[in-house]
């Protein structure tokens, strides 16, 4: 699996803990900046976060870190089925080797 297959892997497990609202599983995954009360009050904003088709996945923006030591991924995320302009920001780093040594949500906001 290649490094793109496994940071997919992990924002669609982001996801689904947001449209789950588990916000236990959320908060260990949320940058220093960000809290639990943050992203709830963005998701008052909004209406029903859903699961996005898995074709909606192809979308994920990704941009590697010019020392190529992580990503930064940018997801729109699906409010009643729809595509929204909801978007989660999310960061990881990673080794030589392509292991990912973090993961985190680093925004959510509107585009």
């Amino acid at each position: 699996m290649d490094i793109k297959e496994k940071l997919k892997f992990l924002l669609k497990e982001t996801v689904c803990d947001l449209v789950k609202k588990d916000f236990i599983k959320i908060k260990f995954k949320l940058s220093k900046e960000l809290t639990i009360e943050d992203i709830k009050r963005e998701l008052n904003h909004w209406g029903s976060l859903t699961i996005p088709p898995d074709v909606a996945y192809e979308n994920i923006n990704y941009l590697e870190y010019y020392n190529r030591s992580g990503y930064t991924m940018e997801f729109e995320l699906w409010i009643d089925n729809e595509e929204s302009d909801l978007t989660l920001s999310c960061e990881a780093t990673i080794d030589k080797s392509d292991n990912i040594l973090s993961f985190y949500i680093e925004d959510l906001h509107a585009l």
